[in-house]
C-alpha cells in the first residue's frame, strides 16, 4: 500500500515543481536537497502536489520524495556554493540545498553524509557578494540552485542565504520592503523591471554603485542609467526600471 499523504523531503540535487501533474508541464520552481514539503494531493501515477516552506505549490514526481519518518535534529545550513559529498546522487549537491550538522555528524534530510570538502559553515556576506559568485550560471526557467537560476530564483536564494524571507517570484518579491528613491540606492537594493509599472517581470540585486546584477541569459552585471538597464556588451537598453525595493 502507497503511504499516506504527509511531509516529505528532496533526496535528490535540484528537482522540478511543475506547473501541473506532467513532465511536459512548465517548470515553475525547484525542491533542492534536503527541503522539505507538504504533499496536497496526489494525480495519476506517481504525481504529487506540494507545498513549498514559503507556500509556493506546485507538481512533483513523488518517487524523488522521501517521508519525513523521525524528529531532525541539528543546526540546518543552506549552502552557498556547490560542493563535494559522500552519499549523495551524483557526489554534489547545488549551492541553495540544506544540509544539517548533529555533533559530529552530517545529514541531508534522514539521510547521513559525509563532506569530501571544507565544512560548509552559515553564509556571512552580502545579497550582492553572493550572487557575484553565481556569474556566468545559465538562465533557466523555475531555477532556484547554482546550476540554473532565473532571475526571482536569484534573488530569493540570494535573500535565504542572507536570513531574509521573500516569496519566490518577483511580482510577489515587488511587495515586500521599503519603496526607495532611485538616488537613494545602496547595495543589496533590489531593482524590478517591467513595462507595467505596477508588475514587473525581471528583478535583481543593485550594487549602489550604478550596477545591477541579474539572471538574462545567464547571471550577469549590467549598468542602471537613469530607469534603464543597459547591457555592458553591447550597451542595448535590455529592461526598464519600474521601482526598487530595500529587504531589511
Amino acid at each position: 500500500m502507497s503511504r499516506a499523504l504527509g511531509e516529505a523531503w528532496a533526496h535528490l540535487s535540484h528537482v522540478p515543481l511543475r506547473a501541473s501533474a506532467s513532465d511536459r508541464s512548465e517548470c515553475v520552481n525547484e525542491v533542492l536537497a534536503g527541503e522539505t514539503v507538504i504533499e496536497l494531493d496526489l494525480g495519476d501515477k506517481d504525481w504529487v502536489q506540494v507545498r513549498l516552506p514559503d507556500g509556493y505549490e506546485g507538481w512533483m514526481d513523488r518517487r524523488q520524495l522521501k517521508p519525513v519518518t523521525t524528529l531532525w535534529q541539528g543546526m540546518p545550513i543552506r549552502l552557498s556554493t556547490a560542493s563535494i559529498w559522500v552519499g549523495v546522487a551524483g557526489g554534489w549537491l547545488p549551492a541553495g540545498a540544506v544540509v544539517r550538522k548533529h555533533h559530529d555528524s552530517w545529514f541531508l534530510g534522514e539521510q547521513q553524509i559525509e563532506t569530501s570538502d571544507k565544512p560548509p559553515a552559515p553564509y556571512k556576506g552580502d545579497m550582492w557578494d553572493w550572487c557575484n559568485t553565481m556569474l556566468g550560471v545559465p538562465y533557466h526557467w523555475g531555477g532556484r540552485c547554482s546550476w540554473g537560476l532565473d532571475c526571482s530564483g536569484m534573488t530569493a536564494l540570494a535573500a535565504a542565504l542572507t536570513g531574509k524571507v521573500v516569496p519566490r517570484d518577483a511580482s510577489h518579491q515587488f511587495d515586500c520592503g521599503l519603496d526607495i528613491p532611485t538616488d537613494q540606492i545602496r547595495k543589496d537594493d533590489v531593482a524590478f523591471f517591467g513595462d507595467d509599472p505596477k508588475r514587473p517581470t525581471h528583478v535583481g540585486i543593485c550594487n549602489g554603485e550604478g550596477q545591477v546584477v541579474h539572471a538574462s541569459g545567464e547571471v550577469r552585471i549590467d549598468d542602471l542609467i537613469g530607469h534603464h538597464l543597459i547591457r555592458q556588451d553591447n550597451q542595448v537598453t535590455s529592461h526598464k526600471l519600474i521601482g526598487i525595493r530595500r529587504w531589511s
